[in-house]
């Protein structure tokens, strides 16, 4: 949690910006009362860009600035898989449900490249109901090197928030640890 930091000085001290008649003790002690009420308020203001980035923020204003972008943590989720998925999170809203976005999604959790391909079945139907060409199935596939393990249950849940409703997704590994 934010805290107050002790013995903050004002980087613009008021005193200093009054007339020359208000030097005296009484409004010097007054203003530097002053001082300590509003030097986190200005300091905060002045490095308000480090808290709205995601690579610079403290940790604990992470998940503040994920509920502004509309994303969520897994409780698995490292930090800096924290931070890159804020960084890039309006981009992969932009692209969801697209091919990109996913493989962009499970580089950012699992950090390896994946091979994301789905059936790419178009068509239409005067009727509802009608026979769409195709399968409805988007398959994510994910090369890992041996000894990376990946929550396959977890990645999976993950993906489906990502793709439209009738998209149906597949996790398959193909180097699981142990095997070569």
């Amino acid at each position: 949690m934010r805290g107050a930091v002790t013995h903050l000085a004002s980087a613009h001290p008021l005193g200093e910006q009054l007339p020359a008649m208000f030097a005296d003790d009484l409004a010097q002690n007054l203003t530097q009362a002053l001082d300590e009420v509003l030097a986190p308020i200005l300091t905060t203001l002045d490095c308000l860009d480090s808290y709205l980035d995601p690579a610079l923020t403290p940790s604990d204003m992470l998940p503040w600035l994920a509920n502004w972008v509309a994303i969520g943590f897994g409780e698995q989720m490292t930090e800096a898989q924290r931070r890159a998925l804020v960084a890039d999170a309006v981009s992969l809203h932009r692209g969801r449900g697209t091919l990109d976005a996913l493989a962009r999604l499970v580089n950012t959790l699992t950090g390896v490249d994946a091979q994301v391909t789905d059936t790419g079945g178009v068509g239409w139907s005067t009727r509802p109901g009608g026979h769409l060409p195709g399968t409805d199935e988007a398959k994510v596939t994910i090369h890992l090197p041996d000894e990376t393990e990946v929550d396959r249950t977890w990645l999976k849940e993950v993906l489906e928030l990502g793709v439209p409703a009738h998209v149906s997704v597949e996790v398959t590994i193909l180097n699981p640890p142990g095997q070569s």
